[in-house]
């Protein structure tokens, strides 16, 4: 093999007049990064509002130039020892955060909050070749206390490498490493455990620039224990909804669960007054199970569950005024499906602005409740009234409707005889 020249990387070969058309192209616009720096406002510079940290951990010490040559001259020894070397750079309270140096193929990944493994894309992205410039180093959490390593943010990379032609790449290779301190407390208060902090890692690094998916961010956010995500996934588990995928196998595995779609609305608005405060969930959930079998709706809409709440809470509200029987509600959706063919599209379009679930469950009234009442059952007095529903006529226009449409029978009768006396007498009729 032919001996290969080194580079002479000491000699500064930006200068743009000089070079231009021999290292450079004629379309470059090239300036020193300071000049964005000089950009900034002047109480910003030098002055990270947040500090440096690692994991919110302010950092208490870092490994200056010359510490960070004579590590490196050690690590040989590293290797022999432990099996892969480390270089500090910075350091606070229970971590250290540095470059690792060591077999890639040995780490370990979180089914239980990262991205699915797509074998597919990883094939597409090195079936040209894997660039090790491109690929990067990989992000990996060292756990002292155990030797666990978590491959947090690299896996296809990780894929692409070991699928390389081992004559090709080194055995060892550079991680970008945070490491958890041998004496990181793993009970009390604020217990760190590994998997917890890789997610975190990964949550943070990946909402920006391209932000997570609702389920990601969700999932995430449960393993990292914040509140609303937490409550979200006890009602979820209530309710026997599940999100299909299996990095929360508890709400997968449940007798008859149905995967709910748009998680980020439903955790935005599931606990709202006009829904019950999430007291509905279970038994909207469960009513709408007994209407569509499994293989019929594998999927619920947020729209149809939150719906449904909403009508549950009207009838709350209401205090049983209102007439509202469930069961009747479970018959009519049903027999508007065989009957009519209306499936959950049927009720979650079109919506009113700023109205969504108020719409749904009107639309259920009005498409099913209301006619298996009057053509089924034949009594027009367990017909619900559309009283306390405040569309725009504009709105209802779009279904035909208009407000006269949404009055109560005996409303309409008293309007009527009203217009009558008003035509007798020849008045101008002022109802208010």
């Amino acid at each position: 093999m032919a001996k290969t020249k080194k580079p002479n990387i000491t000699k500064r070969v930006f200068n743009k007049v000089k070079e231009l058309g021999k290292t450079i192209s004629r379309h470059a616009n090239l300036y020193e990064v300071k000049d964005d720096f000089t950009k900034l406002p002047e109480a910003h510079k030098n002055k990270l509002t947040g500090g440096v940290k690692l994991y919110n951990e302010p950092v208490i010490k870092f490994t200056s130039s010359s510490e960070q040559i004579k590590t490196l001259s050690n690590f040989q020894t590293q290797i022999d020892e432990q099996g892969y070397a480390f270089l500090p750079l910075f350091e606070s309270e229970n971590f250290i955060q540095g470059l690792m140096y060591r077999p890639e193929d040995e780490t370990w990944i979180d089914a239980a909050w990262n991205r699915i493994f797509y074998p597919k894309h990883c094939v597409s992205l090195f079936n040209k070749g894997y660039d090790p410039t491109l690929a990067g180093f990989a992000d990996i959490l060292h756990d002292c206390r155990s030797g666990l390593t978590i491959n947090w943010d690299s896996r296809h990379r990780a894929v692409g490498k070991l699928s390389a032609d081992s004559t090709q790449l080194p055995e060892f290779g550079w991680n970008n490493a945070l490491v958890i301190k041998s004496t990181a407390p793993t009970r009390g208060a604020k217990p760190i455990h590994a998997d917890v902090v890789a997610c975190w890692l990964f949550e943070k690094k990946n909402d920006t620039p391209k932000p997570l998916t609702p389920v990601e961010r969700f999932v995430a956010e449960l393993r990292t224990n914040v509140q609303s995500a937490t409550l979200t996934y006890g009602a979820l588990k209530a309710a026997k909804l599940c999100l299909g995928t299996d990095v929360l196998p508890d709400l997968e595995k449940a007798k008859d669960a149905r995967v709910i779609t748009g998680i980020g609305q439903f955790r935005n608005d599931y606990l709202h007054d006009n829904l019950g405060q999430g007291q509905h969930l279970s038994d909207a959930a469960y009513s709408i199970k007994r209407v569509w079998t499994g293989a019929q709706v594998p999927q619920l809409s947020v729209f149809l569950v939150l719906g449904y709440c909403h009508m549950l809470q009207m009838d709350n509200l209401f205090n049983g005024a209102w007439g509202y029987d469930n069961d009747i509600s479970i018959a009519a959706l049903k027999w508007a499906y065989e009957e009519k063919k209306l499936d959950p599209s049927s009720y979650i379009t079109p919506r009113a602005q700023g109205k969504p679930y108020e719409t749904v469950a009107f639309h259920f009234i009005r498409l099913a409740y209301n006619p298996y009442c009057k053509y089924v059952l034949k009594d027009e007095d367990k017909m619900l009234s559309y009283e306390h529903f405040g569309f725009e006529s504009s709105f209802l226009e779009t279904i035909g409707l208009s407000e006269f449409d949404m009055k109560d029978v005996e409303e309409v009768i008293e309007e009527s005889e009203m217009e009558t006396l008003d035509e007798f007498f020849d008045t101008q009729p002022n109802y208010n």
